[in-house]
């Protein structure tokens, strides 16, 4: 891994000299939460300014650049942003690299979301620059609550029925994130909220996160399993019901504030 942060840095370096402020990582990787197979590395570039045209179009195909350079897919993996310090502080860009799951866009329009932003506060790790992290706003409560509510809605919609895939399972963990949030006002691992919800006596049906955790321990030998293909493609209903709970403890805290 100490190959794609240093690959990273020092294409980022070379393709804009003397720009690079700051470049961090964040989520799973710098939470020491990494499981291969199953995580990205998430990774944001702050600059001094906008990178230029030219230097975006360049940037815009980093990816594949680097896999195809040093045969390593695990490029492919990296995904984030890089954006001018000044303009995140004031929310107006020029332009910004986003780099995501299904592809990469320069755009006008982005917002870290508040679970990134305080992964970032709390464990992010430096592999270029300054520290600058005590310029950066921090969100608050009702932000992140704000975003479990979002992401509530989002397991609503789209988990209903799940795949064969990892993200099937990553469902039920990502829950237990949101029931630990609400209720610590801070953040851990997916893999420690997954065990943090077991121990809680929280999850409807504790064997779908006991087996969600073995998988995430290694997701790739448990992929060689056709088996574990065809338990994912059943996850819908147990995602929904652990769903339930979240919605209830939103309800709750909702309640709360309110007095």
């Amino acid at each position: 891994m100490e190959k794609i942060f240093s690959t990273l840095t020092h294409t980022l370096s070379c393709l804009m000299p003397d720009n690079p402020l700051s470049v961090y990582l964040y989520g799973s990787c710098a939470a020491d939460d990494y499981q291969p197979g199953w995580s990205d590395i998430d990774f944001i570039c702050f600059t001094k300014t906008p990178p230029t045209k030219e230097q975006a179009n360049f940037l815009l195909l980093m990816r594949q650049a680097l896999c195809d350079a040093h045969q390593d897919s695990r490029f492919r993996l990296l995904e984030g942003v890089i954006v001018c310090l000044d303009e995140f502080l004031s929310g107006r860009y020029t332009r910004v690299l986003y780099y995501g799951t299904s592809g990469q866009r320069i755009t006008t329009q982005w917002q870290m979301d508040p679970f990134s932003l305080l992964s970032l506060h709390k464990n992010g790790k430096l592999l270029l620059g300054e520290d600058i992290r005590p310029l950066l706003p921090c969100p608050t409560y009702a932000d992140l609550v704000d975003g479990i509510r979002f992401h509530l809605s989002t397991i609503r919609t789209y988990a209903k029925e799940t795949d064969g895939s990892l993200y099937s399972c990553g469902w039920l963990l990502d829950i237990a994130r949101c029931l630990y949030t609400l209720r610590n006002k801070t953040i851990i691992s997916k893999t420690e909220a997954g065990k943090w919800a077991l121990q809680q006596h929280l999850c409807p049906e504790p064997d779908q996160m006991e087996r969600t955790l073995i998988v995430r321990k290694n997701p790739s030998e448990a992929l060689k399993n056709p088996d574990t293909h065809d338990w994912l493609k059943t996850l819908g209903p147990s995602v929904q019901k652990f769903a339930d709970v979240l919605e209830k403890e939103l309800e709750e805290q909702t309640n709360e504030q309110m007095v």
